[in-house]
């Protein structure tokens, strides 16, 4: 939306400059004529105001045109993106909850039938949490990013300590590490970081980056959690030494659904979580990238935020 309304300023900066320009070329033929006649006379004068004054009307309408015609065909077609971006939002959706909703049917049905051994009712009934905290996941997922990419919501700003908030999230998420059997490199000063952010948005960005380095990468992978400052910026590193990204998927990778279908067909996600980091960060009037210049690491993702 922000790029709409910078399309939207640049349009009318650019009809206002031809306006103005058509404008000066108008009143120069008009200084022309009046200037080729000796002595006019007060009807010839007027003549030439009236004609100066509609070709002024019909320059300012002609601008007013152009305007309208290059807006609306921009509004047009975000609205189209925001339509076909939602459209798809619940089809992957829906197309995810079908598998863990239809087994949590299945395993309730017979449960309730009596066909479950006694022994294996517990797993039975882990499967199910497990499954129902996936859904809820999904549901989670859907309603950040459809709150997220709207204009009216505003954030929740206050002073954050950013290296506590991230110590809390990487020991939050050092079980998951561990099962992948990752090297986790923490570099997090001791000292405070302050920065002005909205904690819960903050953390959901962070997270995410978090846990698409241990579902992204193979076992045994190195990873990098950094955070560090300079002057008033803040950088926030989540780094692996796993697969390149190369150059086409990196220009889509923060895009919704960019690798919405690789990613369900593995059970990793549902493609909006670097999405969603990157809302995030640009509510924040940072900016999410990929560093590929990371000693020791391939590539890392780099949340740089001002600190207030």
């Amino acid at each position: 939306m922000n790029k709409v309304k910078k399309k939207v300023v640049l349009y009318f900066i650019l009809c206002l400059v031809g306006c103005l320009v058509v404008e000066g070329i108008i009143l120069g033929i008009m200084d022309a004529l009046l200037m080729s006649f000796s002595s006019p006379n007060d009807n010839m004068v007027l003549i030439i105001i009236g004609v100066f004054l509609i070709l002024s009307l019909m320059n300012i309408v002609g601008g007013a045109y152009l305007f309208y015609r290059l807006t609306s065909k921009t509004w047009q077609k975000e609205s189209m993106r925001q339509i076909n971006e939602r459209n798809m939002l619940y089809s992957c959706i829906a197309h995810d909850l079908k598998t863990p909703m239809t087994s949590v049917q299945g395993f309730a049905t017979a449960l309730k039938e009596g066909k479950v051994k006694p022994e294996e009712q517990a797993e039975i009934y882990e499967i199910i949490y497990n499954k129902s905290c996936y859904m809820n996941e999904l549901l989670d997922t859907m309603f950040a990013f459809s709150k997220l990419n709207t204009d009216d919501y505003k954030l929740s700003l206050r002073e954050v300590d950013l290296c506590a908030l991230v110590r809390e999230l990487v020991a939050f998420h050092y079980d998951e590490y561990e099962k992948m059997d990752m090297d986790l490199d923490i570099d997090i000063p001791e000292e405070a970081i302050i920065c002005n952010a909205d904690e819960k948005e903050m953390k959901r960005a962070i997270s995410n980056l978090l846990v698409n380095a241990y579902k992204h990468n193979e076992k045994g992978a190195h990873i990098l959690v950094r955070v560090s400052a300079q002057g008033d910026m803040v950088r926030i590193i989540v780094a692996d030494n796993g697969d390149v990204i190369n150059e086409k998927v990196a220009t889509t990778i923060f895009e919704p659904f960019a690798k919405g279908d690789e990613a369900r067909s593995g059970g990793k996600g549902t493609g909006l979580g670097l999405a969603i980091s990157n809302l995030v960060v640009e509510k924040h009037g940072g900016k999410l990238y990929i560093d590929d210049c990371i000693e020791g690491y391939t590539k890392g993702f780099v949340i740089c935020i001002k600190r207030f």
